[in-house]
């Protein structure tokens, strides 16, 4: 018998809305201006500096449009800056300002510990374990 407590997507809808909630209250309470949204882009960008809109849609798995409203607060604050692309004006690449630069470490601490806090009293090699299990989920359902 089918009950939703015991789904896996309400499982895992349930502990990523926590786990949102959670860096975005340790956003705010450190006094750092931006969202669990923005902190995606921003970790994109803290691998490679200068993509474009689409690739940092792919690569979080969200619409252009969305992630185009996102870069637009983004630039409002000071977070990131778009330029022109060098040889194809038509598009623009999303750079990290230097106040992202800077602040980089203290974002990734307070991801770092919403991690640490929801592996707390789990087995390493479980919490591995779970993670290649939610990739395969993934692979499973693109």
């Amino acid at each position: 018998m089918y009950k939703l407590d015991d789904s896996i997507g309400y499982k895992l809808f349930q502990s990523s809305r926590l786990m949102t909630n959670r860096l975005n209250q340790l956003f705010r309470s450190n006094g750092c201006p931006i969202t669990h949204e923005q902190w995606q882009l921003l970790s994109r960008l803290f691998e490679r500096d200068g993509q474009t809109q689409q690739s940092l849609a792919v690569l979080n798995e969200r619409d252009e449009p969305s992630v185009s409203r996102l870069i637009a607060n983004m630039e409002r604050s000071s977070l990131v800056e778009r330029r022109p692309h060098p040889t194809d004006k038509r598009i623009n690449l999303v750079f990290l300002t230097k106040e992202s630069k800077r602040m980089k470490d203290e974002y990734t601490a307070l991801a770092l510990q919403t991690i640490e806090e929801a592996s707390a009293g789990i087995d390493p090699a479980e919490w591995e374990q779970c993670l290649r299990t939610l990739d395969r989920i993934r692979r499973n359902l693109s």
